[in-house]
């Protein structure tokens, strides 16, 4: 299958890039199709989930997210440290910068867990996941993200189970978090879950 950008049309450029392009595209059945589609440029992210091993907690993060707020939810999300990675920065150097900048701790050990495209339905953003070790008494800084950035984060340790059972009842209800926690540390499955019930 091929596809071919006929045309490219900048429409916005802000905080964020949004382009206009036309596609044509070879379809399932051996036809072609043209489509007209809108496109966010984020770049590449990071996002890792911090966890001190030693007492089986994890670091969370609750900061304000607009798209919450315009869907009038809870506009303060539980989420795990995340952030754009830099010109000429590798994702694990972004993942370790992050740490220090959001939560205040620079991970001993990094685990790569994943990557995803978070949104490519309307952007090309992709984002690489892993899990930091910490050690829950040695932060290096106070976090809470860069003024310069108008971040305003809150940080806090939560049990490893109670974390999980947040993510079970939709308490974490945002990509990242929700895929660190499933990568990190597992989960039975609603399939699983039916099975036993019914024996």
């Amino acid at each position: 299958m091929n596809f071919k950008f006929t045309q490219k049309r900048p429409l916005h450029r802000g905080f964020f890039h949004v382009d206009s392009y036309s596609i044509d595209h070879e379809r399932f059945d051996g036809g072609r199709l043209h489509i007209e589609r809108e496109h966010l440029e984020r770049g590449n992210a990071v996002a890792v989930l911090l966890y001190d091993a030693q007492c089986d907690e994890v670091l969370l993060i609750e900061q304000f997210r607009i798209g919450a707020a315009v869907r009038h939810d809870n506009a303060w999300l539980i989420e795990v440290v995340a952030g754009v990675i830099d010109a000429g920065e590798d994702a694990e150097a972004a993942a370790r910068r992050e740490a220090v900048e959001e939560a205040g701790y620079a991970p001993k050990e990094m685990t790569f867990l994943g990557k995803y495209y978070s949104t490519p339905g309307g952007s090309s953003e992709h984002i690489t996941l892993y899990l930091g070790l910490i050690d829950k008494q040695s932060p290096v800084g106070e976090g809470g993200g860069l003024a310069s950035e108008h971040e305003d984060i809150r940080r806090f340790w939560l049990p490893r189970e109670e974390a999980m059972h947040w993510l079970e009842i939709g308490k974490i209800n945002s990509g990242a978090p929700m895929l660190s926690l499933l990568l990190a540390f597992g989960s039975q499955g609603k399939i699983a879950s039916m099975e036993g019930n019914a024996a």
